[in-house]
């Protein structure tokens, strides 16, 4: 079974792509008895507090989104190369958040990392525009530093 297989069977989604799951998105706590892949789902605060601890934020959004601004200092992989190749230049062990526009490809791409021996990530419930919303670091194209 591929990894996209398998992060499609983890997730709850057909060979079809269509959703089989519940409308909410695997949880560390739903996992012990089903099978599925933890995946802590974390708020805007959280996610902020382990930014300033070192996190690595990886945004899973399409080029269009990224270029249009991200979190700062963060890396780009769409969740669709990730979950086709779920390698990321960070340690295993590393805290990692991935983040999207609202939330559902966050946790695909957490659910990728993690069932690819990734240790320490969450996603970002919400997404980049309630981090930018509350004034958290963001870099955008025409700028020449992170405000």
């Amino acid at each position: 079974m591929s990894i996209l297989q398998k992060l499609r069977t983890v997730l709850g989604f057909s060979q079809e792509g269509e959703d089989t799951s519940s409308t909410n998105p695997p949880t560390s706590g739903d996992a012990a008895d089903d099978g599925k892949t933890p995946v802590d789902i974390v708020t805007l605060d959280e996610a902020y507090a382990a930014y300033q601890g070192g996190a690595r934020f990886i945004d899973v959004r399409e080029p269009t989104e990224w270029d249009n601004g991200h979190v700062a200092g963060a890396v780009h992989h769409p969740v669709g190369t990730l979950e086709n190749q779920p390698e990321i230049a960070v340690a295993r062990d590393k805290p990692v958040v991935t983040y999207c526009a609202a939330g559902a490809r966050a946790a695909r791409a957490a659910a990728a990392l993690v069932a690819n021996g990734y240790s320490d990530v969450s996603a970002l419930q919400g997404g980049y525009g309630d981090w930018a919303a509350a004034g958290y670091p963001v870099e955008r194209p025409d700028d020449d530093t992170a405000s």
